[in-house]
């Protein structure tokens, strides 16, 4: 927000130099971005927080200092004129020579007893915001000058018509301060109209009253297939939850943004229709983000105009171009009133740190422009109609501190004592994952949630509407699109990655880990040991060997993922439900994204496994007895799992099998056809005494029987 030091001092009367107002509304919030040189002497530009849409013109920043430090900033003549509306006295006054709308030095300089408002002069009365029965009186036609067909996108639209308009250049001083302010003088009707905006904060637009079908107005919302050519000569299509100026036949204008070439000033226009209009901010933003424009009206639309402002900035126009209005419409459907907001003594004091007594408190917010009331324990508040942001009774505390000054808020030490927050269950259990896959020599990597549909997720992502690119245009339903182009851009490189995050998938979301491996799983040593690459056993064993890390266990079904190879997939299984997969990813696939041939992956849900109850390891004594080892030599059907051979003989030892291994796997000559013979160790210790020959023996008895049962045959 661009404005010249002169301008502002027509507002209020000040000795203070450009740079200590910079520094002024800095400490007011406003930070002063650049200091600049003009014709017309210094300029400021200030950024202006979103929610202050207020502080958006001339006038909004004097307000700002005169409520800081009225006696610094004395509000003058022009001030104090703003504030009522720009009610005018009498109908001559409405009608300036070119002289009068230049005033000199002196005029600018009122009396001392004048630039010392009271708090009373400083708050407008209703009286002083409803206009004169003779000024910018209504139109009595039977047809409205202005229907609001969607009043919940319009709140208030002034509709003025003025006649004896003259297009032509503007005064000097007007050109002049529009081009410090960084726009670009055109023609005396939008001049005028772009400087009471930059003055006051209200975005105006003139349509020539001739190009208006039927002499009047319609807000209303674009009827499906509608289009409009807008004054920068680009034919726009327009959907119907965006907000129209119309006239009885077709749109003239995109509400808040920008007006249509079919209705615009001419140089031969005599007659216009002045809008001085409140739109809903959220609709504006809205029209503004699917058009791809970006305006003066649009950006102060968007963060809220005053609706009570329309009025007074109408008249202001009418002054300025030395007419009257002939008729107006002031259709005001949003039209109410504020509730107040108590704000207590002690609730300020804690907030702020510091005691501010109740008297200054509500000064300043008088000087703001509230009404106040005393209650018995602070001050019943409300707020005024441009300050849209001030809700609840937080932010009048900010307001009060804001003017009080933050520089007086003493620095203190935090004091009180802070104790270490510790991990939460799902933190401490993501650290628990992380731990123990860096144990394995695996490698994190970091992948952005939103990712470009790949052919290694799963299922259809949420599309982003407005995508930043192509690459970034889709919800992730799978950890692997990210990590496998990680391990792509690395190919020809032995890789161990994975990553912990967020897959929205059905709706939701949910926590998951996924895993990739390529290359050898170590490189060949001098000595003479040779390298072993990664397989689907070796993954296999990297999720058992997480699994038991995390204190819990998991088994293997039949997967038909597509996404892996057929004969090297696998389900992940805990307590018998499906939690993810895993395998080698198919060939075709693996060119596709351009991986390594044999490239494996493994996605498993870690929400699953998070919620299954840990497996806690109950300590038992070493025993001080021997051990005695028995094996089993059998010739087992290929279609048994060693699984079921493990468990048979577990069972079968009564609880003295201490340790129980596969030590041999053999089919070929002298072993039927789909059979293989299996050998197979066990260890049998007992807790409390040394077990005898015939328990042990009697144990081997058991566990053949129980091999026989699956259909084994005892080797010779």
């Amino acid at each position: 927000m661009k404005i010249t030091v002169e301008w502002l001092k027509e507002f209020v009367e000040t000795d203070a130099s450009p740079a200590e107002i910079g520094d002024e509304l800095t400490m007011l919030g406003l930070e002063l971005e650049a200091a600049e040189e003009s014709a017309l002497g210094p300029v400021l530009d200030f950024k202006v927080t979103p929610n202050r849409g207020d502080c958006l013109s001339v006038f909004g920043l004097a307000r700002e200092l005169a409520a800081k430090d009225s006696q610094r900033y004395r509000p003058t003549d022009l001030f104090r004129r703003a504030v009522a509306g720009f009610s005018p006295p009498s109908a001559n006054d409405l009608r300036p020579s070119a002289d009068d709308l230049r005033p000199s030095a002196d005029d600018l300089r009122p009396s001392a007893d004048e630039l010392r408002p009271s708090a009373d002069d400083l708050r407008p009365s209703a009286d002083d915001l409803r206009p004169p029965a003779d000024d910018l009186r209504p139109s009595a036609d039977d047809s409205p000058l202005v229907t609001i067909e969607a009043p919940e996108l319009c709140g208030r639209y002034v509709g003025a018509v003025m006649r004896g308009v003259k297009v032509g250049t503007s005064p000097e001083r007007i050109a002049a301060r529009l081009t410090a302010c960084g726009m670009r003088p055109i023609d005396s009707i939008v001049d005028t109209t772009n400087y009471v905006m930059l003055e006051l904060g209200q975005p105006l637009h003139a349509f020539d009253l001739r190009e208006l079908k039927g002499g009047r107005i319609v807000v209303r919302t674009a009827r499906p297939g509608e289009t409009m050519k807008t004054l920068d000569g680009q034919e726009r299509k327009l959907t119907p939850d965006m907000l129209m100026i119309c006239d009885a036949e077709r749109p003239v204008a995109i509400a808040g943004v920008m007006g249509g070439e079919n209705s615009e000033v001419a140089r031969d226009t005599t007659e216009i229709l002045l809008e001085s209009a409140h739109f809903d901010p959220v609709s504006i933003r809205r029209t503004r983000k699917a058009l791809g424009m970006s305006t003066e009206a649009s950006y102060r639309f968007e963060r809220f105009v005053d609706p009570e402002l329309a009025m007074a900035a109408a008249r202001r126009v009418a002054e300025l171009l030395g007419v009257s209005a002939e008729s107006v419409a002031d259709a005001y459907p949003g039209k109410g009133s504020r509730e107040a907001i108590l704000v207590r003594v002690g609730r300020w004091n804690a907030l702020l740190g510091i005691d501010v007594p109740k008297a200054s408190a509500a000064a300043i917010l008088v000087g703001l422009g509230c009404s106040v009331s005393e209650t018995e324990d602070g001050l019943s508040v409300v707020p005024p109609t441009w300050r849209n942001d001030v809700q609840i009774e937080e932010d009048l505390v900010e307001e009060i501190g804001r003017i009080w000054g933050y520089e007086k808020i003493p620095e203190a030490l935090p004091f009180g004592a802070s104790v270490s927050a510790g991990y939460g269950a799902e933190a401490a259990f993501r650290k628990r994952v992380k731990a123990a896959l860096l144990r394995l020599g695996f490698t994190e990597t970091l992948t952005h949630s939103l990712c470009a549909p790949s052919a290694i997720s799963v299922g259809d992502g949420v599309v982003v509407r407005h995508a930043a690119s192509p690459e970034l245009s889709t919800l992730r339903t799978s950890m692997l699109p990210g990590i496998a182009e990680v391990a792509a851009k690395n190919r020809g490189r032995s890789l161990a990655l994975f990553e912990f995050g967020r897959e929205f998938v059905g709706g939701g979301e949910r926590r998951a880990l996924g895993l990739v491996v390529s290359g050898d799983v170590y490189a060949a040593h001098w000595s003479g040991g040779k390298s072993a690459a990664y397989d689907f056993y070796s993954l296999k064993g990297v999720i058992e060997e997480l699994a038991g890390l995390l204190r819990r266990e998991v088994s293997w079904e039949a997967s038909k993922d597509a996404r892996f190879h057929p004969g090297r997939r696998a389900a992940v299984a805990l307590e018998g439900s499906p939690i993810g997969v895993m395998g080698e990813i198919a060939p075709a696939l693996c060119e596709e994204l351009d991986l390594a041939p044999g490239t494996l992956a493994a996605e498993i849900d870690m929400d699953a496994m998070m919620a299954e109850e840990e497996q806690v390891p109950v300590y038992q004594p070493l025993s001080h007895f021997p051990a005695i080892r028995r094996d089993f030599a059998v010739v087992m059907p290929v279609g048994v799992s060693y699984a079921q051979i493990e468990a048979a003989l577990r069972e079968a030892s009564d609880g003295l099998a201490e340790r129980i291994w596969l030590f041999d796997v053999y089919a070929g000559k002298g072993i039927e056809a789909g059979h293989q013979s299996i050998g197979v160790g066990v260890m049998l210790r007992h807790a409390d005494r040394t077990l005898t020959d015939e328990e042990a023996n009697a144990f081997t008895e058991r566990g053949f029987a129980a091999l026989e049962a699956l259909g084994g045959k005892r080797r010779a």
